[in-house]
């Protein structure tokens, strides 16, 4: 099967906590990777395809977190959730633009 994605992910480890748009309640979990369309999440929190979520991504290179004020679950399974990001403000895009280009692996040419 070939998978077609519009933005590149990145594999990382960073700290996310996150609500759905439904519950105020604040989760914690593990994000295990990240492009500029959404990110993929591991959480012992359950959650379903089609919920909004809030994020608020612990990016420590950058020394302020990166807010994803509105996210969708496109996809869960066994502990792992798929987010699209839907609505950063420019100031997050920005930093999730840098986090991104300091996190991407350097390729040997």
């Amino acid at each position: 099967m070939i998978e077609c994605r519009e933005h590149h992910r990145i594999p990382v480890e960073l700290q996310v906590f996150f609500s759905t748009t439904t519950q105020t309640e604040i989760r914690e979990g593990t994000m295990f990777d990240i492009s500029a369309g959404g990110c993929a999440v591991t959480s012992t929190a359950p959650i379903s395809p089609g919920s909004g979520v809030r994020l608020l991504i612990r990016a420590t290179d950058l020394g302020s977190p990166i807010t994803v004020h509105s996210a969708a679950v496109r996809w869960a399974d066994h502990g792992e959730f798929g987010v699209e990001f839907l609505n950063l403000s420019d100031l997050d895009r920005s930093r999730l633009q840098r986090f991104l280009h300091v996190a991407k692996p350097q390729t040997n040419s």
